[in-house]
């Protein structure tokens, strides 16, 4: 005899109740664990979730919409023990190729490295008159190519250079700042004079170095670099590339310069370039390296490359993090202090340390 009507539907309802709160009391599997020191970083990042452990999944919520409340936020990418845990857009989409300006820099310098590691420079002690034997003035002439990476060189900052007729003399015809290696001044004129450096030891641009030494190794290959009327790479700014690749480079440095076993540049130089060299105060918490900035936070290292108006890709080793930011290229201090704030305090502060 079948149970009457009522009664059926609360057995069906107890049913439904039951499998409910199975499937919520049941924990997320288990993520396998990846080789984060050693990815493959010619394939895709793996995507991973954000209730992985290690990660306060409510606070890295409530940041990345923090951030994207802001007016000029664009877009963000974190890399949590090498899986890509978010990926928000708020304006573009993952094929866009953002404008990264002064992250540049950052490329450039990795480039430098990757030419020293293959014998094709002597080292970053070269001085420019070793590159251009004759220029004419000696003071100039001593410049290094570890002051034009540190930026103290003393050469001053013009970003008019790109449509000089003669770029590499425009930027020395004026007197230094100071004497090279004295102090430290921002400069992109300074790491264009790098690029031409590069350019005489490979005899090609850096784009063109790139193409064989970097970006084919990290699976980069839709992107612009903007030449000089000489066809030399924009050394300070000039890049246009996708918010994972920015991530890539990020990683890569992250493996100490390595991907799937094979060295693309030499740890000493991920050393080097994430080391404070030139400390900005007396208790070393902001510095400057081989054309990559540094922060110390309550003694946990975090070093990373910064762009105009909110571009970076940021580095923290301590906690396997990595996480590329793109934004407006119209300048607020506000914007830079508030997005700033929100990295520091809620997205750095969602991971776990990891490594001590």
């Amino acid at each position: 005899m079948n149970p009457p009507y009522p009664l059926k539907c609360l057995s069906g309802l107890f049913i439904i109740l039951f499998i409910f709160l199975s499937c919520e009391d049941k924990p997320s599997p288990a993520e396998l664990t990846l080789d984060w020191r050693n990815l493959d970083l010619t394939e895709d990042f793996q995507t991973g979730s954000r209730n992985a452990e290690g990660i306060d999944t409510e606070k890295l919520n409530d940041g990345i919409t923090a951030a994207k409340e802001l007016a000029n936020f664009y877009s963000i990418a974190v890399i949590y023990k090498g899986r890509l845990v978010a990926e928000e857009y708020k304006y573009g989409d993952l094929n866009t190729k953002y404008p990264v300006w002064s992250v540049t820099k950052s490329f450039l310098s990795t480039l430098v490295g990757i030419a020293i590691d293959k014998g094709i420079m002597a080292d970053e002690f070269q001085s420019l008159e070793s590159f251009y034997p004759n220029l004419t003035d000696s003071i100039k002439g001593k410049i290094t190519v570890a002051q034009l990476l540190t930026m103290s060189s003393g050469i001053p900052d013009d970003t008019s250079y790109m449509s000089a007729a003669y770029p590499l003399n425009y930027l020395l015809v004026n007197d230094l700042l100071y004497p090279s290696g004295t102090y430290w001044n921002y400069t992109s004129a300074g790491t264009h004079v790098l690029s031409y450096i590069l350019t005489a030891s490979t005899k090609e641009s850096a784009n063109s170095f790139g193409k064989k030494y970097l970006f084919p190794q990290l699976g980069i290959t839709d992107y612009t670099w903007q030449d000089d009327a000489y066809g030399i790479s924009n050394g300070g700014f000039g890049l246009n590339m996708r918010l994972r690749d920015m991530a890539k480079l990020g990683q890569l440095f992250l493996q100490n310069g390595k991907s799937a076993g094979e060295e693309i540049i030499s740890s000493g130089w991920v050393n080097k370039s994430s080391e404070m060299i030139v400390p900005f105060n007396a208790n070393k918490s902001n510095g400057y390296g081989y054309l990559w900035w540094m922060r110390m936070v309550n003694g946990e290292k975090m070093y990373y490359a910064a762009g105009y108006g909110g571009q970076y890709i940021m580095v923290v080793p301590t906690r396997a993090l990595v996480v590329a930011i793109t934004s407006s290229s119209q300048y607020s201090g506000a914007y830079g202090e508030n997005l700033n704030r929100i990295f520091y305090q809620e997205i750095i502060g969602s991971f776990s340390t990891v490594v001590k």
